[in-house]
């Protein structure tokens, strides 16, 4: 898959078919749209794209709403390739393109670009304020000689699917239901970085890695996992997020004790796939309670997620 943040000059492709949206969390609704479009051009010999933005646009129109991202850029960039098509467009949403009206901004990609087709949600919205609508883009489309495909909303058991709805579960700690609606599960990919040791002083070494700022991080609780690390092995976990108010600390980070390793991995990044939550954060009355109950939430997990 070719990458480029930017759309100028590259009418020397073929016939592009594209897929248009925001796509935060390449969930399966936005899997839809993309496969769809990937499809659509293999069946007619054309070249399959996504046009999409690196930043979230409420980033730039009102960052005190911006919401947290699902995934990174780079998670995403990987997702989308996964998903089969030709050329991805990157670009970074800019005040100026905050600025284009609908009509300027598709003026905008059908100068650069040799535009057959464009798939999006029955939600996608573009332009300025978001005045542009898909029935408009079809309107548009006749004007500048492509067609548009409307894909209409996915459900999950009478649940639409919308990166909103899984930032709320995930918030929630209803990492499970958010994994359906996502199509895989919610992960977040970390450095490790020092702790204070004092889950190996209580028999449960942990490694600890930093909240990433901007990121959307599950409700603070206890979560069996797996963690992949950089060696590339997916290994069984607990994990913690919090404050850890048993110590009264206040930095909130997660903390992964890895079941049944004990090797050096101080430096390396982590990626934590969050498998379902056990239960909230405790403030424990004694380091005895602590330890008790977290031999108990290890011992769940090996029973209920981590059977061999």
């Amino acid at each position: 898959m070719k990458v480029f943040t930017q759309i100028e000059n590259v009418r020397q492709y073929p016939p592009v078919y594209m897929a248009l949206g925001t796509f935060d969390g390449i969930h399966i609704g936005h899997q839809a749209i993309i496969k769809r479009t990937a499809q659509q051009a293999r069946s007619k010999n054309c070249s399959s794209a996504v046009f999409t933005f690196s930043n979230h646009p409420l980033n730039v129109i009102d960052a005190d709403r911006c919401p947290p991202l699902i995934i990174t850029n780079q998670e995403k960039v990987d997702l989308i390739a996964e998903l089969g098509v030709d050329m991805l467009f990157n670009v970074p949403f800019t005040t100026e393109l905050l600025r284009l009206t609908p009509e300027k901004f598709l003026q905008k990609i059908v100068n650069n670009i040799n535009l057959r087709h464009v798939v999006v949600g029955a939600n996608f919205t573009y332009g300025y304020r978001g005045a542009g609508t898909p029935a408009l883009l079809t309107t548009a489309g006749s004007k500048h000689g492509f067609t548009v495909d409307v894909v209409n909303m996915v459900d999950v058991e009478g649940v639409i699917v919308s990166s909103t709805t899984i930032r709320q579960l995930v918030a929630d700690g209803a990492v499970k239901p958010a994994a359906d609606l996502l199509g895989r599960p919610a992960t977040i990919t970390g450095k490790i970085i020092e702790g204070d040791q004092r889950g190996r002083k209580l028999g449960f070494p942990t490694a600890n890695l930093a909240i990433p700022q901007g990121l959307l991080v599950p409700a603070d609780g206890v979560y069996a996992v797996y963690v992949h690390n950089e060696t590339g092995e997916k290994l069984s976990g607990v994990a913690n997020i919090g404050n850890n108010p048993t110590f009264t600390r206040q930095t909130r980070r997660i903390e992964v004790h890895i079941l049944d390793f004990d090797r050096f991995i101080y430096g390396q990044r982590l990626k934590i796939e969050f498998i379902d939550r056990i239960r909230g954060e405790i403030a424990f009355t004694s380091i005895e309670q602590l330890k008790q109950q977290m031999k108990a939430d290890i011992e769940f997990a090996r029973k209920n997620y981590f059977v061999s």
